[in-house]
């Protein structure tokens, strides 16, 4: 107990260390920006060349986000951070693992040069083990690699759901935003729009990101002071399998509502008899016997596995400020998401109260008794 207190007492000296780091940062970009009325080009360099990542990485979330209110002012459309919520993360983690995927191309491209020849009596076969060991004889931590892997195939999955739906026809609008409109006069909802929609969602989706620096800050620490990276340890390993199970289980429960829904509106167009759930009007079967909302359980508990992944080792003992973004999202998903969703659905759906009665929510649990078959009208 006494060993373990002690090295959370030096996780936490770690974790104040690179808060500060990041307050440094956020002075810099600070000051870049003041100074940009007066020398446009010399401090949008500075903002792009910064040491920091963390630099470039605000400024693009400050970008975003005035971009999004901009954008909501010219068509008063509010799903304009709907459509980067998917393709920011990903940039994000790129951006403040930058200098370990520089290590790793430059190793990369040393071992693509070393061309495999018949003369060297190996097979072409090897090549990908060759890659994997360039990749780890790089000084690269494989954390942040990892995350950067992970976050990418996340952010072209979930950008592939949304497209399919629409979302990327300007004219497309989340259905929720026209319920709460309905909620507070239109002055509330204009402030509600700037301060949540605009700065506080872009502000949470480069804080989900966030552990990904503590990691690229740990790393480069380590290496000016003549060590290496951290191993990615039994934490790091546990985090990227979680991540990779949990994404499973979105593309699952995203898959299985699709499904339903399209069946659903197409006997309807066909005038063709329901019955179970399609009359009812929404799934309860699959994971949804198990969580009313599991994409949203999944969708949080990926960020929660990125802190595993990136921030864990480098703070010592698993407390960190990093894990703001996770908790922010997960408050998201719990108190907002979820309540103006089960609003609208027990509003339309007369057996929805019984559903919510015997399923969980959001975290997949035990269900209870299955919905009695709808009756005729």
């Amino acid at each position: 107990m006494t060993t373990w207190l002690a090295t959370c007492v030096d996780g936490l000296s770690f974790n104040r260390q690179y808060l500060l780091e990041a307050y440094d940062a956020t002075l810099q970009l600070g000051g870049l920006l003041y100074r940009l009325p007066g020398r446009p080009r010399a401090n949008l360099w500075g903002i792009w060349t910064a040491e920091d990542p963390l630099v470039l990485a605000e400024s693009l979330a400050l970008a975003a986000a005035a971009l999004c209110w901009v954008w909501y002012l010219a068509t008063h459309n509010c799903s304009h951070v709907d459509r980067m919520w998917s393709i920011l993360p990903p940039i994000y983690v790129a951006i403040l693992s930058r200098r370990e995927l520089a290590l790793a191309a430059a190793s990369l491209r040393v071992a693509a040069a070393a061309r495999l020849s018949p003369a060297t009596g190996e097979s072409p076969g090897l090549l990908p083990g060759r890659l994997l060991s360039a990749l780890s004889a790089s000084g690269a931590d494989m954390r942040l690699l990892l995350a950067c892997a992970l976050t990418a195939v996340w952010g072209c999955r979930l950008t592939y759901n949304f497209a399919r739906k629409g979302g990327y026809s300007l004219r497309f609008e989340d259905y929720r935003w026209a319920v709460v409109r309905t909620l507070m006069p239109r002055v509330v909802f204009e402030l509600f729009n700037l301060v949540f929609v605009a700065a506080a969602q872009h502000a949470l989706c480069l804080a989900i990101t966030l552990p990904a620096y503590v990691a690229a800050t740990a790393a480069h620490k380590a290496r000016q002071a003549g060590g290496t990276p951290e191993p990615l340890g039994a934490a790091g390993w546990a985090g990227a399998v979680a991540f990779a199970l949990l994404l499973l289980g979105e593309v699952a429960a995203d898959e299985q509502q699709w499904s339903f829904q399209r069946k659903k509106h197409a006997l309807m167009a066909a005038g063709k008899p329901r019955r179970g759930d399609y009359r009812r009007g929404f799934r309860t079967s699959g994971l949804f016997r198990f969580s009313r909302h599991p994409a949203f359980f999944f969708e949080y508990a990926q960020w929660w596995a990125v802190y595993v992944l990136c921030a864990v080792g480098p703070s010592r003992c698993g407390v960190g400020w990093a894990a703001a973004g996770a908790v922010g999202l997960t408050f998201l998903f719990h108190a907002g998401s979820l309540w103006i969703t089960e609003r609208i659905s027990a509003s339309k759906y007369p057996d929805y109260a019984l559903y919510q009665a015997r399923t969980s929510a959001l975290i997949p649990w035990l269900p209870g008794q299955a919905l009695p078959e709808p009756r005729d009208d």
